[in-house]
């Protein structure tokens, strides 16, 4: 018997013809440690949501047959019964916070399951250690950050120490770094104290290495069940838009080629311990021939976009974001700001359009003081995309919400529904035109606050998190968009933490930690800087980590993706380029 039984599961929302959940039958043992994948809105929050009760009791709706949780029928016992068993953490952190400070939200679910005042102390101490919390405790939670928000939902869960622990997209607001650290305490929680994980992640690099199981859904249906080795090695699991996590991407090639490996590694490391042995002695005369390509990867700078003088900012509760800021950005440029949470990165793009206003400094967009221009000034030719989806969207329909701001503009109809057209197809939303943005999935609803800003086509394009919710299929598709705007001349600055988005994209990266810009340059010279990327918690990129160990057999220590590491180990491992 199964501590989680799942036995022809089949759920339909409220006001919905389709189900969203099809013929699910699995079991979990204790123990396990689950990474749960597929395409966007295929159906695996819904999953969570019915592994405590919340469907069908709280979305209702109509749900055939049986979900069980420690022999505990969902249908039959109450949400607050299943939740000393199953601890969720819901997508959007805003969601499952309430209480006034982290160390009160944290206490809250203690209190109601009657832990002693002792004993809840020690819980909470645990939980804001494990989390990274210790100098927020007292803070307000309406000041945190997206980061710092998520790492709180997760210490409230983790306080409860619930048997099943089950996270749906945990590391998506964190820092390269402390989603590291999450994912290790997690791993550390299966193996010590046999809690079970289920965890929703399209961060392959990260959770392969750490999951022994792997569950991939597509159209609410479960299609590949098994270990991850054997599931990413599937071609079918490529063509769902599962990513694949990028060293094994590049042991399937070389093996493909000739190169032979035990096992295919899901790390730098598992890579690393079974190749160096392969790796030729004449390979440093090999490698002596490669080019230094700093003098290609300069930018030609025009006229500044966006100037950044000296800025300081200051929330109400005291906290200084920004100390003594100061950037340019060039039209034509696509550069991404990464950075530990808090650091002041999404508080310095909304100066960017006047919604924020700086304690100290100015800044200039297109030689303009943006203290002279309103938001709505700013707004027709700088678009922002918030962090979080629900703070942008309105509307009652997927169209009306993208249509908005094109019939404030003045756009006539006819553009307007061109436009309107032309982002639904780009982002893959033609299905969802009237329905309901909040009936949407997480990474559904970025992809409609994305479409509604890029259909005004901005000259400057600012998107804070744009990747947070989205499958591999749908990064790519916006890796590629983002390309095609900066050969358009357009300019584009995205917030982020996905460090593997940014290595195949390469852009101008600016570096941020305690509210100050600690580094600015090339990808290949800032992610080849693993003192610096670590001061400012960022991680960096799978294959760059592999080319850092291999650079001690001669080998070139800037290589940011698959294609250029490919190319370069079969240049010198003597095999032949497809």
């Amino acid at each position: 018997m199964g501590l989680i039984e799942v036995k022809d599961l089949k759920y339909t929302y409220p006001h919905s013809e389709k189900p969203v959940l099809m013929d699910i039958s699995l079991a979990v043992q204790p123990g396990e440690f689950i990474l749960l994948t597929g395409p966007s809105g295929c159906g695996k929050t819904t999953f969570c949501r019915c592994l405590n009760g919340l469907v069908p009791k709280f979305y209702s709706g109509v749900m055939e047959g049986t979900v069980k949780i420690a022999g505990l029928d969902t249908r039959e016992n109450p949400i607050m019964r299943l939740a000393q068993h199953v601890g969720l953490i819901f997508q959007n952190p805003d969601n499952q916070i309430f209480a006034l400070t982290v160390e009160k939200d944290i206490a809250f679910g203690l209190e109601n399951l009657g832990v002693a005042k002792d004993e809840m102390y020690k819980e909470i101490d645990w939980a804001v250690e494990t989390t990274g919390l210790q100098d927020l405790r007292q803070r307000a939670t309406h000041e945190l950050s997206g980061g710092q928000k998520q790492r709180l939902t997760i210490a409230s869960v983790l306080a409860m120490r619930p048997e099943i622990i089950v996270m749906d997209e945990p590391t998506a607001f964190l820092d390269p770094v402390g989603a590291e650290h999450i994912f290790s305490v997690l791993d550390r929680l299966n193996k010590e104290l046999g809690i079970t994980i289920i965890l929703i992640e399209h961060r392959m690099d990260l959770a392969a290495k750490y999951v022994d199981r792997m569950i991939v859904f597509s159209e609410g249906r479960v299609v590949h069940d098994g270990e991850p080795v054997k599931v990413f090695a599937d071609d079918q699991t490529r063509l769902l838009g599962v990513g694949i996590p990028r060293v094994f991407e590049l042991a399937r090639r070389l093996s493909s080629r000739g190169v032979h490996f035990n096992r295919l590694p899901v790390s730098a490391n598992q890579f690393y311990d079974e190749f160096k042995t392969r790796i030729p002695d004449d390979i440093r005369r090999k490698a002596g021939g490669f080019e230094d390509l700093s003098e290609f990867t300069g930018e030609y700078h025009h006229q500044p976009a966006i100037e950044v003088k000296d800025i300081c900012f200051t929330y109400a509760g005291g906290v200084e974001a920004l100390k003594d800021v100061s950037l340019t950005i060039y039209h034509g440029d696509y550069v991404a700001i990464m950075g530990e949470n808090g650091a002041g990165k999404t508080t310095l793009v909304k100066h960017f359009n006047g919604l924020l206003k700086p304690s100290r400094g100015e800044v200039v967009v297109d030689s303009v003081d943006v203290s002279t221009l309103s938001v709505a000034q700013l707004a027709r030719n700088i678009g922002l995309v918030f962090q979080n989806p629900d703070d942008q969207l309105f509307e009652e329909t997927v169209e009306k919400e993208i249509s908005f701001a094109l019939r404030n503009f003045g756009f006539d109809e006819s553009v307007t529904e061109k436009r309107v057209t032309w982002a639904l197809n780009l982002l893959d939303l033609t299905e969802y035109r009237h329905k309901s943005p909040f009936t949407l999935s997480g990474g559904e609803r970025k992809r409609v606050a994305l479409a509604s800003v890029l259909a005004w086509d901005p000259d400057i394009l600012v998107l804070d998190e744009p990747t947070i919710g989205q499958d591999y299929g749908q990064k790519e598709r916006l890796r590629h968009f983002l390309t095609h705007l900066r050969s358009q001349g357009k300019t584009v600055v995205i917030v982020t933490h996905d460090v593997e988005f940014v290595a195949e994209s390469q852009p101008r990266i600016v570096l941020m930690a305690g509210g100050r810009i600690v580094d600015d340059g090339a990808s290949k010279e800032i992610m080849t800087r693993p003192e610096t990327l670590r001061s400012c918690s960022v991680a960096q990129p799978e294959i760059t980590r592999l080319f850092e160990k291999l650079s001690g057999h001669g080998l070139p220590k800037d290589v940011l993706d698959v294609d250029e590491a490919f190319d370069i180990l079969m240049r010198n491992m003597g095999g032949t380029k497809p």
